[in-house]
């Protein structure tokens, strides 16, 4: 049981040190893609809330 458990600690650091791993440049060009995208749905979103309220305004 033991040498199985080592087993699988030794091959799962195997795999980690076979993975690629993004540069700093990378995590923070996708960061702000993130960052971008957030805000661009929240204004939107934000329109849509306004829309809606107006239109449901109407209806009462």
């Amino acid at each position: 049981m033991f040498t199985r458990i080592v087993r699988y600690f030794q091959e799962a650091r195997a795999e980690l040190a076979r993975v690629t791993w993004p540069t700093r440049e990378q995590i923070v060009e996708g960061t702000q893609a993130i960052l971008v995208f957030t805000m661009v749905a929240m204004v939107i979103l934000g329109f849509y809330d306004l829309v809606f309220r107006f239109l449901i305004g109407l209806v009462r």
